[in-house]
């Protein structure tokens, strides 16, 4: 090149090897130009910036467009377009995912259920998906590197590639129509199980609105994970300057968890938790329609109380104010009847379990608890609520010679205590017994109350949470009623394990009947199970009652891996023969179930009410015109 022309001359411009000529371009050089400003007056750092490829575009370039070695086949379907657009293969796999999430479980549902599920199971398609898919080119690369180019004749990547356009379409298409065909089977599954249970089928507008919510719901997390990713990336490249190289891919990811993880515990799950507390504690304040003071000095809030009225909570105030007095019974018996004795303490701030139950006892001491002839311990479920069936039930069946004690321990709703406090069930269970127990000790064994417990769903878990095992209860209590037992309870796992040859998970055969007893519903306890008899009654008797579309004994954590036993059985009277198990996706259709639960109408789901009737009767021994009972029982029942 000679650079003695004169100003204004031009010369082509030098290329770099790799790099495409620019043939249309051309510089004005000085005949003092130096090698620094050969280039238009650029200095060698902005050439070699020129010549290095920015990793930030690198980056956003499309995986299709990078370069690879000579041999390699082209990667075709499974190329990623674009780091914020999802996986082929995630997509799907979250699709097929989502026919399997509209697939029926215990109860109709809400769109939201829907879109939980939905969401929920594709998020856990996409992975698979996406797993395949690394799965895919590790092998193939595998056999590329340790088996000779000679024994791969025909490079599948190349055969694939050629076809990505049509295999795609095809497969969109069926993805689509297999969409299509699973909304509508799950309406039709949807009407078939809302009969089942006595529920109002929901519309087909539910349906794809839940559809619809659960996808975009799907699509907004995905979006998250790939801006995280971006982000971490730019941690990375931002280390670059201060951290070695080898550590530069660790530091990032973990300073991008950390900020993330920060931000979930200490802002959003904290403000979250605060909420749910706040609204359920001034919901606990708020009073209830048509509940007054008690005037009966029998129960608690009354004008002779330790317990005011004011502090007990909801529920609580439901509990002392409703229920029939000595008066009700005697009109239906025809005979004289006590006046029943119900104690309750509120929760207090101040106040530990272990005191709350050293006040209900000398509560129920008060009111005269300890001169009845039988005492039974309440456990509530979350927020305090006690069932009035079964409270009720047990007064008419008694003559009201009876006392009924229990207290508050959390004013969360029981699907929130279930899964962030399982402890105060517990304490709760064990401190009540404690106390009762030890004022029992002090009287003479002839003139001693008969002792019961019953509790409902997580009252269930923390009332047997009392004892070591089902031997210990059926020893250290005269009788018990346990309604909707979750089954990660350990008594209730115990019993079903050693139940009956031939009897189902459903309602299991204990022994010979005399001692345990499971029901279904109502008429049960009396019927044979899986046609086999009972023996009569024993002395301390002891009825588990679920039904079979109760998802909240039936949920529980291996159903993410497992299928539950009770799944392979014939299906209960209330529940689809169309429900199968699939792994995550069953899980979280339950647990959506468990939310709606409460919803249904009594018999089906988890509400129990007339069973009550007839299974108290069995424990007290006590014969009686169930049907009537029922009726009589029935004006008392106001919801709460």
């Amino acid at each position: 090149m000679n650079n003695s022309g004169t100003s204004g001359r031009t010369v082509p411009i030098f290329r770099y090897r790799n790099e495409a000529p620019l043939s249309v371009r051309s510089h004005r050089v000085n005949s003092s130009l130096d090698n620094d400003n050969m280039f238009g007056g650029r200095s060698r750092k902005q050439r070699r910036k020129q010549r290095t490829p920015n990793p930030r575009l690198r980056f956003f370039r499309p995986q299709g467009q990078n370069p690879q070695p000579a041999g390699d086949p082209p990667r075709g379907i499974d190329a990623s377009p674009h780091p914020l657009v999802p996986n082929w293969w995630g997509i799907v796999g979250g699709q097929i995912a989502s026919w399997i999430a509209l697939s029926p479980s215990f109860l109709p549902r809400k769109w939201w259920m829907t879109a939980a599920s939905v969401s929920l199971s594709q998020l856990y398609g996409y992975g698979v998906g996406v797993g395949a898919r690394s799965a895919r080119i590790g092998i193939g690369d595998a056999v590329r590197r340790f088996v000779p180019e000679k024994f791969l004749p025909i490079r599948l990547g190349h055969q694939l590639a050629k076809f990505t356009s049509v295999w795609q379409i095809l497969l969109l298409s069926g993805l689509v129509l297999g969409t299509g065909a699973s909304l509508i089977t799950s309406m039709h599954r949807q009407r078939e199980i809302a009969e089942l249970v006595d529920q109002e089928p929901p519309t087909p507008r539910i349906q794809l609105l839940g559809l619809s919510a659960g996808t975009l719901a799907s699509m907004g997390v995905l979006l998250g994970v790939r801006l995280f990713r971006l982000q971490s990336w730019g941690t990375r490249q931002l280390l670059k300057r201060y951290v070695p190289a080898i550590a530069v891919p660790f530091s990032g990811t973990i300073i991008s968890l950390g900020l993330l993880y920060f931000f979930n515990r200490s802002v959003l799950w904290k403000r979250l938790l605060e909420g749910i507390e706040d609204s359920a504690t001034a919901k606990n304040l708020k009073p209830l329609p048509g509940r007054t003071p008690p005037l009966q000095p029998e129960r608690s809030g009354s004008s002779a109380s330790y317990e005011p009225f004011g502090t007990l909570g909801r529920h609580g105030k439901a509990v002392v104010s409703d229920g029939p007095r000595g008066a009700d019974i005697a009109r239906f018996t025809g005979e004289d009847a006590m006046e029943p004795i119900r104690a309750y303490v509120g929760l207090r701030a101040s106040v530990s379990i272990d005191a709350a139950a050293k006040r209900a006892v000398r509560e129920l001491k008060r009111a005269g608890g300890f001169k009845r002839s039988h005492i039974c311990i309440y456990i509530g479920t979350g927020t305090g609520w006690l069932n009035d069936w079964s409270m009720a039930a047990m007064e008419y069946l008694t003559r009201g010679d009876c006392a009924m004690v229990s207290l508050q321990y959390t004013v969360l709703p029981s699907a929130f205590a279930l899964l962030l406090d399982r402890d105060s069930p517990q304490k709760t269970g064990q401190a009540l017994y404690r106390e009762v127990v030890a004022e029992l000790e002090k009287m003479p064994k002839a003139s001693r109350p008969k002792l019961y417990i019953s509790g409902e769903s997580l009252g269930a878990f923390g009332g047997l949470s009392v004892f070591d095992d089902a031997r210990d209860m059926t020893e250290r209590l005269d009788g018990a009623i346990w309604a909707g037992t979750p089954q990660f309870t350990p008594i209730w796992s115990e019993l079903v394990d050693r139940r009956g040859e031939g009897s189902r998970v459903v309602r299991p055969y204990i022994g010979d009947g005399s001692l345990v007893r499971f029901s279904n519903r109502l008429g049960d306890l009396r019927e044979p199970n899986d046609g086999v008899d009972y023996v009569p009654w024993g002395p301390r008797r002891f009825v588990f009652m679920q039904h079979p579309s109760d998802p909240i004994v039936w949920w529980n954590v291996p159903l993410i891996w497992q299928e539950p036993e009770w799944m392979t059985e014939p299906r209960g009277y209330d529940v689809t023969e169309h429900m199968r198990w699939w792994p995550w996706v069953t899980f979280w259709q339950t647990a959506a179930d468990m939310a709606a639960s409460i919803q249904s109408k009594g018999g089906h789901a988890h509400r129990y009410y007339e069973e009550y009737v007839g299974a108290w009767a069995e424990v007290l021994g006590v014969e009686v015109d169930v049907d009537a009972l029922i009726e009589e029982v029935r004006p008392f029942i106001h919801p709460h």
